[in-house]
């Protein structure tokens, strides 16, 4: 629900975009339908995004996001602080492991697909660079609950509503972020995509900001033997060695 400083048209604006986002392409009059809108105010704020280059038309009349929003975001993405750094990092796990790599990030309380990876062996999911889903469903997501503020982790978890899909409860939850804090790295299996488990750590320099997390994800059959001990060494070694030099820039 909109807070009392919101722009009504912005909300509305914003409203056409993520529809959209989710319809893909679409009418004038589908989106008015769809949202409860006038049609003359949809065609306003589409006419504008589309002036603006943020939306195009095609030869059937609807319109759709363009990739001036692609540009923005990776303009976005590139100017995250370690974003060189991180990278060939993720690189490297690929190369060494055959899986996926991940660089994860927190933001507005979701966790946020930066950056990754693909190894020769790496499995093909419909996971992609700026996907959101819940801190929770990652093993990095889990391990960068484990060093955000308390207070923080707190209002995340009065968010969710518990127990979660997977069965969790709170209790679960906290007693699961206890473990990773002693261990420095989150497991995770299942709790995204079935047939799937990864690990993860937090990537954090040593004034306590945290910059993300850095995962290895991949099918639990082929991971099962090696998650805790060659992977798990090899991130807490890709982090630690991030931690040194963030710290020092």
């Amino acid at each position: 629900m909109p807070t009392k400083n919101t722009i009504r048209s912005d909300e509305r604006m914003l409203d056409i975009v993520e529809a959209l986002k989710s319809e893909t392409t679409a009418s004038v009059t589908a989106l008015a339908a769809k949202l409860g809108m006038p049609k003359s105010t949809v065609h306003a704020h589409l006419s504008t995004l589309k002036d603006r280059g943020y939306v195009v038309q095609n030869n059937n009349r609807k319109y759709r996001l363009s990739l001036r929003f692609l540009d923005i975001g990776m303009d976005i993405r590139e100017t995250q602080a370690m974003y060189d750094e991180v990278v060939p990092k993720l690189d490297e796990i690929a190369e060494e492991t055959g899986e996926k790599a991940w660089w994860i990030v927190e933001e507005n309380d979701k966790a946020v697909f930066l950056a990754n990876s693909l190894g020769n062996r790496a499995i093909r999911t419909n996971s992609r660079i700026g996907q959101q889903t819940e801190l929770y469903e990652l093993a990095g997501g889990m391990s960068i609950l484990s060093v955000i503020p308390a207070e923080r982790v707190e209002a995340i978890f009065d968010s969710y509503s518990f127990p979660l899909a997977d069965g969790r409860t709170r209790a679960d939850l906290e007693t699961e972020l206890g473990e990773i804090q002693d261990q420095g790295v989150a497991y995770g299996t299942e709790y995204f995509l079935n047939g799937v488990t990864g690990v993860g750590a937090p990537l954090t320099d040593t004034s306590g900001n945290v910059y993300g997390a850095i995962s290895i994800s991949g099918p639990i059959d082929r991971l099962d033997d090696r998650i805790e001990g060659d992977y798990t060494d090899l991130i807490r070694g890709v982090t630690g060695e991030l931690r040194v030099n963030l710290s020092h820039q």
